[in-house]
């Protein structure tokens, strides 16, 4: 009884010791957890997205695309926006307006992150295309069964480390 007892405490006690977070939710689907001690000091605000901001000029943004956002077609698969946006996909099948937006942003991406440094990984759940350059990373995020949307993240003044440690909080 008396190890029980001492088990039941024990957890107790690792439970408490847990480092408190905050959540911050850009949609019902993605909630980025990051520990409350990483944010003292920081100002939440709203542009374009959901902002947190540090007196160093750090910076974690993050914005949710929609088809309706993005002006897509209502049929347009939007696990395929970053592939399209990061040159992973030929736009060759879209209409010429919808392909000729993908490959200005795709020319804008590659001269602010660069098509070379892209990443892509994948979680349980998630799928991570990703890129970095200095002090600037930036993000898409897709959930495995949520197909009217996704996130963008985008940080700055903060290393490309510090940025995968982040994405680890979804």
């Amino acid at each position: 009884m008396r190890k029980v007892i001492f088990l039941a405490v024990l957890g107790i006690l690792a439970g408490c010791s847990a480092k408190p977070s905050t959540v911050i939710s850009y949609s019902d689907a993605f909630n980025l957890s990051l520990p409350t001690s990483t944010l003292s000091e920081a100002t939440f605000f709203s542009a374009d997205g959901l902002s947190v901001g540090w007196s160093d000029q750090k910076l974690i943004s993050g914005l949710i695309v929609t088809r309706e956002l993005e002006s897509l077609p209502s049929n347009f698969d939007l696990k395929d926006y970053p592939r399209y946006l990061l040159k992973l996909k030929d736009t060759s099948g879209l209409s010429p307006e919808v392909a000729e937006i993908f490959n200005n942003s795709a020319n804008e991406f590659d001269y602010s992150f660069g098509l070379e440094n892209v990443t892509e990984r994948t979680t349980d759940s998630l799928k991570i295309y990703s890129a970095c350059r200095e002090d600037r990373c930036t993000a898409f995020v897709l959930k495995e069964g949520v197909n009217d949307h996704i996130l963008s993240m985008y940080t700055q003044k903060i290393s490309e480390q510090e940025f995968n440690d982040l994405l680890e909080g979804f």
